[in-house]
């Protein structure tokens, strides 16, 4: 009987560990899937964050440009041109030069294509005579002043016995 209880002893003993050791590799593994859905679920929240965060300002600057900008684009459309309507530019600058009463030549310099990122524009040469320096100062106002959106990159003034010659070159932007 003693050799029987001593098997009985050792199996169940040997169940007993087997069951230890069963739930000791659960929960060992258990644990390493939990680390690793924790960190999961972090990432998703902090994710779920920042999204949240970017469809917050996407809303506000929606606002914005519907109680703001939309009211200017208006504005934008009649100072920046469409390429099409720079088809009289020549003839719209020959008017600011007749009413400054300086005498008047133009021609084009160049053009720059519009793309995805920024304007187009369209280079051109004045240049511009009178015997009268503020006629000059008043024509270059007026390019200043002008209807569309221009640039004025260059200016140069000379004299000659009374006599004032101006070259400039321009840019005018189109959409």
């Amino acid at each position: 009987m003693d050799n029987h209880f001593k098997k009985k002893f050792i199996v169940e003993m040997s169940v007993a560990l087997l069951i230890v050791i069963a739930l000791f590799g659960g929960i060992l593994f258990f644990k390493g899937n939990m680390v690793d859905y924790m960190g999961r679920i972090e990432t998703a929240r902090a994710s779920l964050a920042s999204r949240t965060a970017s469809a917050g300002e996407l809303a506000n600057l929606r606002s914005q440009y519907n109680s703001k900008a939309k009211n200017y684009l208006n504005v934008l459309y009649n100072i920046i041109p469409s390429y099409d309507q720079l088809i009289n530019l020549n003839r719209d600058i020959q008017t600011l030069a007749a009413r400054s009463n300086v005498e008047y030549g133009f021609s084009f310099a160049g053009e720059t294509p519009k793309s995805d990122q920024g304007l187009g524009s369209i280079s051109f040469n004045l240049t511009a005579g009178s015997e009268n320096f503020s006629s000059l100062m008043s024509f270059i106002k007026s390019i200043q002043d002008f209807q569309y959106l221009n640039s004025i990159d260059k200016i140069s003034i000379n004299s000659d016995g009374g006599k004032f010659t101006m070259s400039v070159s321009a840019r005018v932007f189109y959409r």
